[in-house]
């Protein structure tokens, strides 16, 4: 085998390694690790929805479990550039069970050190269970239900730890209209 063959052949066996081990939420010495902490709210959001009447209070009420796939967490730093975190995804995680201050922490990620203000969560995959016994699983639009997150400015610091908690405002995240289901997830986020 030729030179130029034998390093052909390492690249194409250390490029999936090497893919792997930085999406795999291991820290590096130069990073800070970051966990986060999904929570729930019942409250609707505040901002005008297609919600003004409560009907996602009903939905919510009528919904056993709603098992949501978490496929990707991004950061925004200060600077406008969208940072991975690294967290081991996707991660299902019944959201109606995170009522009643129940909290998931997703595997730990890591981020640069710099100042961040902003998440990206994306979504793949709901399957809704009902109290009678019904149960959907919805189709995300695109490549997934996507939802921009700002958080108060936090800083990331080299070898520190740093708590996000991003909570689903449940009570306006399902909606039902003309006999069909749509999810409209909305988060808070907080640093902790």
């Amino acid at each position: 085998m030729t030179r130029p063959a034998r390093m052909s052949s390492l690249l194409l066996v250390l490029v999936p390694l090497l893919a792997t081990a930085a999406c795999s939420g291991i820290s590096s010495p130069d990073q800070g690790n970051v966990r986060v902490l999904l929570s729930a709210s019942d409250q609707p959001a505040l901002a005008p929805s297609l919600n003004d009447d409560h009907r996602g209070d009903r939905v919510l009420d009528k919904l056993k479990t709603a098992n949501v796939t978490f496929s990707s967490l991004v950061a925004r730093n200060v600077g406008g550039k969208l940072v991975d975190l690294g967290v081991e995804l996707p991660k299902t995680v019944d959201v109606v069970g995170l009522l009643g201050g129940t909290g998931v922490t997703l595997p730990a990620g890591s981020l640069p050190p710099g100042q961040y203000d902003q998440l990206v969560v994306v979504m793949t995959q709901l399957e809704l269970a009902f109290v009678n016994g019904a149960k959907i699983a919805l189709t995300p639009p695109g490549g997934g239900w996507t939802s921009v997150v700002p958080v108060t400015p936090f800083t990331v610091v080299e070898g520190q730890a740093l708590t996000i908690e991003l909570k689903l405002r449940l009570g306006s995240a399902f909606r039902e209209a003309s006999g069909s289901m749509g999810f409209f997830p909305d988060f808070e986020g907080h640093h902790h």
